[in-house]
């Protein structure tokens, strides 16, 4: 054997441990809260191009992506008159139904809203922190203002 295939060999164990390392603590940040703070992140960096392209969705005009953005929907509030969302999916996870949804939002009328709009009592945790729980299930619903009239949302299915 050559000593090149032999050092190539020796490297093939340290680079696998490194990359199961990154695995796992990638992993561990997102189930403590990966998707939050990606949400957050999200928001703060690209705020202008949230406020342009919502701006423009309510408005029913074409609007420019915003990157990290997979979609952007408007949705009328439910219950609510003439008041519409603007819906930045971030990302989902998940497969059947144990699956979560996260992403920012604004409304019309500067207040939180349900899932795309859906008819859901929030009930305010702490300040700017609103959630929803299913009455008989385990879906659950959290939304939380990032900036005036600006949320981000998790849903869990």
């Amino acid at each position: 054997m050559t000593g090149e295939k032999k050092e190539r060999r020796k490297w093939k164990p340290w680079l696998l441990a490194f990359l199961g390392a990154v695995l796992l603590i990638l992993g561990a940040w997102w189930l403590l809260g990966g998707s939050r703070l990606w949400t957050e992140l999200s928001f703060r960096l690209w705020q202008d191009r949230y406020a342009a392209a919502a701006e423009a969705a309510l408005a029913g005009k074409p609007w420019r992506d915003v990157p990290g953005v997979r979609s952007l929907n408007v949705w009328p509030k439910a219950g609510e008159e003439d008041v519409l969302i603007a819906d930045f999916a971030l990302g989902g996870w998940g497969i059947g139904s144990s699956t979560s949804y996260w992403g920012v939002c604004t409304t019309t009328d500067g207040r939180p809203a349900g899932f795309q709009g859906m008819d859901m009592t929030l009930t305010e945790e702490a300040p700017g922190v609103f959630s929803w729980r299913e009455a008989e299930g385990d879906n659950a619903y959290q939304t939380w203002e990032l900036d005036e009239g600006w949320y981000g949302y998790l849903m869990k299915f």
